[in-house]
């Protein structure tokens, strides 16, 4: 794309007429969300060009994925911002975001995992809309994509969303958390090592930070972190293909 072109949408081919927040802006605390009132988070934050369509399209996915997000995360931050900016959210609009997250709420036990020792602990479990989530986690992707690329190239392919967070529908850990695992600790030691590049991106990184990589199989994985402790790992084809297999080098 020439300096005279207009980018097109990040998701469709029309012409961007507006910028869309990636990741949307409700994920990010003001200064009246926090205690402090010192930090506004909402400064600096990550945009792609959008048609109006696109930019709009997703608000309803966007608030119930946020929310989620927050509540399920283990970060001071992300409990300060559920407690004064979601609650509130939940209770207003008579209540439908809150009968949506926790119409399936119940008391459970489960086992954490922290430095290789499994802790019990009693907690309350929902059932997750997660067609909803992976809507959004996707067109986040996809926009890191289009940013990365220069606003030059669209991720046509497929997207494959993964988490660790989420347990099985019987609490047990999924059989997708313990191949994640070393996929995510691979990303943890490269950033250390400084290999590869993989710096974390995102002005914002206590909501919100990406990592972007090339796999062996030219296709790529962002690593997405919210909150410091909520992670997902996306798998972008460039094209359609047979495999579906995520390959490192480490």
């Amino acid at each position: 794309m020439n300096s005279f072109e207009k980018p097109q949408c990040y998701c469709c081919e029309k012409i961007a007429t507006t910028k869309d927040h990636i990741p949307p802006k409700c994920f990010f605390p003001k200064k009246k969300d926090l205690s402090d009132g010192n930090h506004d988070y909402t400064n600096n934050l990550i945009t792609v060009p959008a048609c109006s369509d696109h930019n709009n399209s997703r608000s309803k996915d966007d608030e119930y994925t946020a929310a989620v997000i927050a509540m399920a995360s283990t970060s001071s931050l992300a409990l300060t911002l559920f407690k004064s900016k979601w609650v509130r959210a939940l209770l207003r609009r008579e209540g439908l975001l809150g009968k949506r997250i926790f119409l399936t709420a119940k008391s459970a036990r489960v086992i954490s995992r922290k430095n290789r020792v499994l802790i019990p602990y009693n907690t309350t479990a929902i059932s997750c809309e997660m067609q909803r989530i992976e809507r959004v986690i996707e067109s986040i992707a996809r926009a890191l994509y289009y940013l990365e690329s220069g606003y030059t190239k669209k991720c046509t392919g497929s997207c494959i969303i993964k988490s660790p967070k989420f347990l099985n529908r019987d609490l047990s850990y999924s059989q997708d958390a313990y191949i994640l695992d070393p996929i995510n600790q691979a990303f943890i030691h490269l950033e250390k090592y400084q290999e590869l590049g993989l710096a974390r991106k995102g002005k914002n990184p206590d909501v919100f930070y990406y990592q972007f990589f090339k796999t062996t199989d030219k296709n790529f994985v962002i690593r997405m972190v919210f909150y410091n402790d909520f992670t997902f790992l996306v798998y972008l084809q460039e094209k359609e293909s047979m495999s579906s297999s995520i390959i490192f080098t480490v």
